[in-house]
């Protein structure tokens, strides 16, 4: 993870106790929490932002909807 600090890291870890599900990869989920703000104003710590995953998981999602639609009414 980028230099997020100790409370942060602490906070990923509880948000992940409480989902019953421990990410591979902990920067990722870091980096899907944080608003492109945040990652802004901390850019010289090399804070990633969310845009990008908010794009591709909106896509999938976009996909998903039309695909399970295209299935229940194919006309």
């Amino acid at each position: 993870m980028p230099s997020t600090g100790e409370p942060r890291a602490e906070g990923l870890r509880e948000l992940e106790e409480r989902l019953g599900y421990r990410f591979g990869d902990p920067s990722l989920l870091d980096r899907a929490l944080t608003h492109s703000s945040h990652a802004h104003e901390h850019a010289a710590a090399g804070a990633g932002h969310n845009e990008a995953l908010e794009f591709l998981g909106d896509a999938v999602l976009g996909f998903a909807v039309a695909d399970l639609l295209h299935r229940r009414e194919p006309g």
